[in-house]
């Protein structure tokens, strides 16, 4: 499975202007619902700040992976959102986050789902990885960052 099969150019977000977690959040929930990446706006977001109170998806240096399994999404699908002053996200690092990944996934199959968050984290991981999509001009150019990375 491949991160770039699951994104389009209308879910993705280059300027975020926000500063708080849960603007960031309803932000890109609402990019999700506008693009219909999920049929049910307020469902959708119940999901991910559900998941967010088991603990935070901040997951350090400069990045964020909110996901929520739910029947809001009747197909997986990835959005993308960058900010260039930082979100504060409650972060494990207590470091503002500048790349959000979000995952809206159906409740089944889980495997999918677990392969999708496991490779995002593993992306973005690597410096250079994170350095391209900071730099990233348009939303064309982050999915082919990420085509690239995924070769």
């Amino acid at each position: 499975m491949k991160l770039s099969n699951l994104m389009r150019e209308d879910l993705i977000c280059l300027n975020l202007r926000v500063e708080k977690k849960r603007d960031g959040i309803n932000e890109i929930v609402d990019l999700l619902a506008r693009t219909r990446g999920i049929t049910d706006r307020d469902k959708f977001l119940r999901a991910i700040m559900e998941r967010e109170k088991l603990a935070s998806t901040g997951v350090g240096e400069g990045v964020a992976i909110p996901h929520a399994r739910t029947e809001a999404a009747k197909e997986m699908v990835i959005a993308f959102a960058r900010s260039e002053k930082g979100v504060d996200f409650d972060s494990l690092d207590k470091e503002p986050v500048y790349l959000i990944f979000m995952i809206a996934a159906p409740e089944k199959p889980v495997e999918p789902y677990l392969k999708a968050l496991a490779r995002i984290s593993r992306l973005l991981g690597k410096k250079p990885f994170k350095e391209s999509l900071r730099k990233a001009k348009s939303p064309q150019e982050v999915i082919e960052v990420i085509k690239e990375t995924e070769k």
